[in-house]
């Protein structure tokens, strides 16, 4: 039994809140964020959820490619990411980070999954209340992801990451 399993059942809880929070509100696709200013918003009526897409400006965040386990191969991180846990279960694979702001999780991913080899079916910066998180879908090389990343967790300290700035990549086989 791997000691981060109950951690990432807990980042999982809290990171769909915003996803519920972010379908309920209408998530900007991956066409809606190249057309769309990063000040461009939605939000969710009498919910205080609001969704953006991620901002496209700034410099590019360095990023490096994580050897992961199974049969994946490499998956890019943001370079500066303390990576938490890196597991494969069965055909899927989890990977957690931290250290990364949620904002700069949706831009980086914006233009390093096309790098990779994957689609991005939708990036967005979603927020309720005092918690703020992305939420990123893509699919290619024969697989499919989420990407969710928040700036607090409630619960416990994720393996030395603590609970800000903490995300999670699920990644399983297309079907």
């Amino acid at each position: 039994m791997n000691k981060y399993r109950s951690a990432v059942l807990a980042l999982a809880v809290g990171a769909a809140s915003l996803t519920v929070a972010a379908c309920s509100s209408g998530t900007p696709s991956a066409s809606s964020v190249a057309s769309s200013p990063p000040a461009s918003t939605s939000t969710a009526a009498g919910q205080g959820i609001t969704s953006s897409a991620p901002p496209t400006t700034g410099a590019p965040i360095p990023g490096r490619m994580l050897t992961v386990r199974g049969k994946l191969g490499t998956f890019p991180i943001p370079a500066s990411a303390k990576v938490a846990e890196n597991m494969a279960g069965g055909t899927s694979f989890i990977l957690i980070f931290g250290m990364i702001a949620p904002a700069d999780v949706a831009r980086f991913y914006a233009t390093a999954l096309p790098k990779a080899g994957f689609a991005v079916t939708s990036n967005a910066l979603v927020s309720k209340g005092g918690q703020n998180g992305a939420l990123i879908v893509f699919s290619g090389r024969g697989y499919k992801g989420n990407i969710e990343a928040v700036n607090q967790v409630e619960g416990p300290d994720i393996g030395g990451l603590g609970g800000q700035n903490v995300t999670t990549v699920v990644i399983s086989p297309a079907k």
